[in-house]
């Protein structure tokens, strides 16, 4: 279990804070962190011109991909939403922390838990994750203190095939191409516990609530629901959150929202 360092380009480095691997080394500095290691991602941009897969082979347990500072360790799916794979079919675990992200959406296999935080993402293209979601596959996770702007077309989801993950603290603005074209879930998935979190859609049957159970949400602001409910839980409200800029990306919340101690961002 070690801690090394990547920086975008191409080449070789020792993986230390003075001489990071660069990302095309990921797989050298996947090795030498081992179970359970940190690779922490300097400032810049990481674009993927393709699919990319972390751990595609290690076998790798409880390993965290951090941005060394919050934010400043830029993922950009170059042309097109490209796919981020969570490692191999034995992974178990997987920690994912700080980054900004745009045009990407996450795989993971079935067995495979997560926690995901920190995460700044904003779709800059319309475009499709070929009938999936933002997050595939990724069961029983977490997602912490995060935001997210999401613009959908064809028959994606927020979540595909994901189950139960517990959410806290994030804001979700669903930009959906019709209705009950781009809900929440694939197959029958639903949410888990939420607290101090804001769902948002421009679509006024996006906020599907067979999939969001408002009985499971503290302090939560829930605004378009697919069928109106504005019952249950604890705190919650049912209205609009007045984010600042979402054209932008930007889900603060304007002095007047009525969802001020909903969202964290």
């Amino acid at each position: 279990m070690a801690t090394v360092y990547i920086k975008p380009g191409s080449g070789t480095g020792t993986g230390t804070a003075s001489d990071p691997y660069y990302y095309s080394q990921l797989s050298a500095a996947e090795t030498a962190a081992g179970n359970g290691g940190t690779i922490l991602f300097t400032d810049g941009t990481y674009s993927f011109t393709s699919n990319k897969t972390w751990d595609s082979g290690g076998n790798l347990n409880n390993m965290t991909y951090k941005s060394l500072n919050d934010q400043g360790a830029y993922l950009l799916g170059e042309g097109a939403i490209r796919q981020l794979t969570i490692g191999s079919s034995s992974t178990t675990a997987v920690n994912i922390e700080g980054f900004k992200q745009s045009n990407i959406h996450w795989y993971g296999s079935g067995s495979l838990t997560a926690t995901i935080s920190k995460i700044q993402h904003f779709d800059t293209i319309s475009g499709t994750r070929g009938g999936l979601g933002l997050f595939v596959f990724i069961n029983d996770s977490t997602i912490l203190n995060s935001s997210f702007v999401l613009d959908y077309s064809g028959s994606d989801r927020l979540f595909h095939t994901s189950s139960n993950p517990t959410i806290t603290g994030c804001s979700f603005y669903l930009k959906c191409s019709s209705v009950g074209a781009n809900g929440i879930t694939h197959f029958g998935g639903s949410l888990g516990n939420m607290k101090n979190t804001i769902f948002m859609s421009d679509n006024s049957s996006a906020i599907d609530a067979s999939v969001i159970d408002v009985t499971k949400c503290t302090n939560c602001c829930i605004f378009q629901m697919h069928s109106g409910d504005s019952s249950g839980g604890t705190n919650n409200v049912f209205a609009d959150p007045q984010f600042v800029d979402v054209a932008n990306g930007d889900l603060r919340l304007r002095p007047t929202s009525p969802c001020i101690g909903a969202g964290t961002v």
